[in-house]
Parts: structure tokens; sequence; C-alpha cells
């Protein structure tokens, strides 16, 4: 053998040693989390978390890279992550209510927060826990309707409650409601106004602000960490707690592609089930903290803070039981929800479990826990959406 060949031996040597200690990098699983919200947003957050606890849950053969608001838009998510543009994404059935009718349905049910006996605030963090056990265990349609998508379901989250977010309007009583101009995002907001003789307004979130400062608007039903988030505070004055209440359910927080999902290991897909937990709990968590961080600064900027009047309070608990039969039916036959009435009388005592189970929940990491251990570690990652 010449020295020429030798080189050309050791050459080659050299380069195949480099390629083995290159495969387990050149194997791990890179993949694209696409969500329309900020990266310093509470869902921001959220998807931080998840892409950890992915990676390390799978001993670094998954890798997540998170797109704010670049990759897909919230619109685009669902189809986005259909069609493989995306990986996983935060996907909000609301938009579409055609493809996820039954999922869309269990979250109308938020309102049932309202009813809480003894409310103490926890009440989104119950309800979180519910939709997922619900979802998970008892609605089958609500799977397939993700499958039909290309979908695999891994997680949820919820928000806090809606309050009345008012400039130069103070309302705590029934008649206070009469005749205002309220911004609603959806229809149950909209059948709300409507029931005590107010005018419900279909608006984007991020038209309230100019709304409200040119009179368009007197209130607007939001949760109070947009207060922040699209600096209400500068033109709000007045804030009414939990009314009209319930809270935005629809969420699909984690979503993963069905051919990326059944291209992975039993061990992968069990990692971006525990990822489904972490990303509901901080998904819900980090709402759940805005919440009242939002409501501190609001008192601190002299924004006044009212509870209602009790006869206020009584008639949003009539309303909404009222609203949950009319929900049922309308679902039934618009959207051809063949079990809303089973759905309906079903989902109550799984959330009267869970406000007992969050009842000592005190940090995301508990409520991440509770929710792996009561459910998401149940599910089986080698049938689960096979």
């Amino acid at each position: 053998m010449s020295i020429q060949n030798s080189s050309k031996t050791v050459a080659l040597a050299i380069a195949a040693s480099a390629t083995i200690a290159a495969t387990p990098l050149a194997a791990q699983e890179n993949l694209n989390f696409a969500y329309g919200y900020p990266a310093n947003s509470a869902i921001g957050l959220a998807v931080s978390d998840y892409g950890d606890a992915v990676a390390e849950r799978s001993n670094g053969e998954l890798a997540v890279t998170g797109f704010a608001m670049s990759l897909l838009s919230l619109p685009e998510t669902s189809p986005g992550v259909r069609d493989g543009l995306a990986d996983v994404g935060f996907v909000l059935p609301p938009y579409y209510a055609a493809e996820y009718s039954t999922n869309l349905f269990l979250h109308e049910l938020n309102q049932l927060i309202n009813l809480a006996e003894e409310p103490t605030g926890k009440e989104p963090l119950a309800f979180t826990g519910a939709m997922v056990e619900y979802t998970f265990n008892n609605c089958p349609e609500c799977i397939a309707e993700f499958s039909a998508q290309n979908q695999v379901y891994t997680g949820g989250g919820v928000t806090p409650l809606y309050n009345l977010l008012c400039k130069d309007v103070k309302v705590t009583s029934v008649a206070d409601l009469e005749g205002k101009r309220l911004r609603a995002g959806g229809a149950g907001f909209v059948r709300f106004a409507e029931h005590f003789g107010a005018q419900g307004v279909r608006l984007p979130v991020n038209e309230v602000y100019e709304a409200l400062d040119q009179g368009i608007l007197d209130c607007a039903m939001l949760s109070a960490p947009e207060l922040t988030n699209y600096n209400l505070h500068e033109v709000v004055t007045d804030i009414t707690l939990g009314v009209p209440g319930g809270a935005f359910a629809g969420v699909a927080s984690a979503n993963v592609n069905q051919d990326k999902w059944r291209g992975m290991t039993d061990a992968q897909r069990e990692a971006m089930l525990y990822g489904g937990a972490v990303m509901t709990a901080a998904t819900t968590w980090n709402f759940y903290t805005d919440d009242a961080a939002a409501i501190q600064n609001a008192r601190d900027k002299g924004i006044n803070i009212y509870d209602p009047e009790p006869e206020l309070l009584a008639a949003l608990k009539e309303f909404t039981r009222q609203d949950l039969e009319t929900v049922s039916a309308l679902f039934t036959d618009t959207y051809d929800v063949e079990r809303a009435s089973e759905i309906a009388g079903e989902f109550p005592a799984i959330l009267e479990k869970w406000y007992g189970l969050v009842a000592d929940v005190e940090s995301q990491d508990q409520l991440q826990q509770l929710l792996w251990d009561e459910v998401i570690s149940k599910v089986d990652p080698a049938t689960y959406a096979q």
C-alpha cells in the first residue's frame, strides 16, 4: 500500500468516525410549533415550557422551536397543522365551527362556572381539567373531529373569568346593563347582552381600544389580562368583576400533525402527551396569574373596580341556566351535535369533581402534575390516534 493510499484510508476512517459520532444529533426530530401570539405572552411562555418538557421527556430525541405570529396566524393554524406546515399548533376550535362542532359545544359549557356554589377564583383551573378529561375520555366525537383535520389533540387551556371593562360607565345592577353597547367575542356573549337589553357588538379584541376611546362601545366583555395586552388600561375607567362571567375554553393548545404523530415511537408520543399536560397547565396558569396582576395594576392606576350587586349575580345565574338549554338545542339543530343534551348532562359532574381537585393547587407545576396523574398519563401512546 502506498503512502497516498494509506492517507486516503485514514481520511475515510476519520470521516466514518465523525459520521458515527454525529448520528445522535442527526436522529433528533425538530418540530415547529406555530402560535398566533407574541413570544412574551401567556401562550408564548407556555410554548417555551412545552419545548423544554418535550426535549427532557424524550431524552433529547425531540426538539421544539416556537414560531410566534410568523409561521401561521391564528386563523391559519388549524389548516396549517393539518397540511404539515407546522408540526404542532395552538388551535382555537371556535374559529372553525363546522369542523369542530362538538369541541365548540364543550367550550360553550364554560358558562357553568357562573353556577359554582362557593366560587374561589380557581374555577378556570377546574374547567381546564374537566375539558381535558372529558375530551380524552368521554368524547370520541371530539377526537374524531381533530383526526378528520389530520391532527392529534394533546391538551387544552382556559382563560380567566370575563369581566366588563368600561369607559365612563358604572355597571353593577341589571338596570345598568340596559341599552349599553357591549363588545361580544362570540354568540354566547351576544345572547347575554340581548337578554339584559344591551347590544352585543361583534368586534376583534385588537379594535376594542379605539371603540372604547371613541364611544362606539360602553364596555368590553373581556378577561382582565387584555387590559395589559392591548393597553386598554389607558381608556378603561370602570371594571365590573365576574360579569358576564364564563371563560374562553375553546383551546386545543398543542395539536400535533397526525402524520408526524404516527411516525413517532411510543416513547416519543408519550413525551408529546407529557408536553400536552405542561402546555395545558402553563397556558391556564399564566392566564390565571396574569389576571390577578392585571386587576391589581388597574387598581394602582386608579381604575374603579366593582363587584356586581346580588340582584345582578342572581340574574346572571338564571340566564346561565336558560342559556345552557338554548345552547344544547342550538348545537343539536344547527351543528348536528347529536349528543349535545347527553354531554350537557354528563359534564357538570366532572366539573364538580375538578373543583375539589384544584382546591389546593397553588402553582403551575401542581396543576400540571394533577392533569398528568388524573388524565393524560392514562392515555396509551401505542394506540391513541392510530
